[in-house]
């Protein structure tokens, strides 16, 4: 009898195991979701870049926003400045009316602190960058990313859609940049937080 209760019980958990080993093989099997167009594409990836940083801009303490790993570095204030001047620089070189503040300082690509002198004015400026190619992003849609325009950075003609990844993929080499900032002070980077269930 003792005999017979085990090779039911190891009956019961191979049929478990089984069930779920299908259950997930059916899973994999699954059709996948169908990609969106190439214009919410690359709204998602902008949105999900931007998101971190605003986070990121939200959450690092103010008084270690003058923070930087060496002093030929950029601060952490300085390196969202940066990030928000370069989107400009690009979503400009596309836009047909002229986006962002008035007054980004002198020099495009790095609005100075004289400017946005507190978080707050840091936080409200990354936040109205990525509010910004956002909304330029859907004016485009794909008709409007596959047009030509002159980039920003060297004499050639490239279409719109290159050149916002080529922006979105500076703007994520500055976000993992920002990590070493936040792990150089004992920090964790809100992305890098346990998640609510």
């Amino acid at each position: 009898m003792r005999f017979a209760g085990r090779y039911l019980l190891a009956l019961v958990f191979c049929v478990c195991v089984t069930g779920n080993i299908f259950a997930q093989a059916q899973g994999a099997a699954a059709t996948p979701k169908p990609s969106g167009t190439f214009s919410q594409e690359l709204l998602a990836n902008w949105n999900e870049v931007h998101q971190k940083l605003i986070e990121m801009a939200k959450d690092f303490p103010e008084g270690k926003y003058e923070f930087n790993v060496q002093k030929d570095q950029r601060t952490f204030a300085a390196n969202l400045l940066h990030i928000a001047g370069v989107d400009y620089i690009f979503l400009n070189s596309i836009s047909a009316t002229k986006l962002g503040p008035s007054d980004l300082g002198k020099d495009l690509e790095n609005p100075t602190r004289g400017v946005y002198k507190t978080k707050a004015d840091v936080v409200k400026l990354i936040q109205k960058v990525s509010d910004d190619g956002a909304a330029l992003i859907k004016q485009l849609g794909d008709e409007g990313l596959s047009k030509e325009y002159k980039y920003p950075y060297a004499n050639r003609m490239q279409h719109a859609s290159s050149s916002l990844w080529s922006d979105l993929e500076h703007s994520a080499e500055h976000y993992g940049q920002l990590v070493v900032y936040y792990r150089a002070n004992n920090l964790v980077p809100p992305e890098s937080r346990p998640q609510p269930k």
